[in-house]
């Protein structure tokens, strides 16, 4: 009865460990993330405007970099949810966002995203 109780608490936590994480950061262009990371946010929109989302924030893909420098991709529905959230913002480079989804590598695949 004690070995199946444990067994059964064991399988919960693991659930639970597996069900989502909550990352909290700002919302960038995917495919300006890694050099935003490396060279800095105002270097990069001073050599690369396109990565601003200022004037143009409709983006196929978007990545949240967290505050300790790491970055991931937002899956779906998480692109959607992050098109809506930039087109009520005033700051489109200053949007940050609290992220729940399942990580796996690099890639969020998001449950749910809420501004911080």
């Amino acid at each position: 009865m004690f070995r199946a109780f444990s067994v059964l608490l064991l399988t919960l936590g693991i659930s639970g460990a597996l069900s989502g994480a909550e990352l909290q950061g700002l919302v960038v262009d995917w495919n300006c993330a890694k050099q935003m990371i490396q060279n800095g946010r105002e270097k990069t929109f001073r050599d690369n405007r396109r990565c601003s989302l200022m004037k143009n924030y409709q983006r196929p893909v978007y990545g949240l970099i967290t505050d300790d420098k790491k970055y991931f991709r937002l899956e779906d529905p998480g692109n959607g949810r992050i098109l809506q959230l930039l087109r009520n913002t005033p700051d489109k480079d200053g949007l940050k966002v609290v992220v729940t989804g399942n990580i796996d590598g690099d890639t969020i695949r998001v449950t749910n995203i809420s501004i911080l």
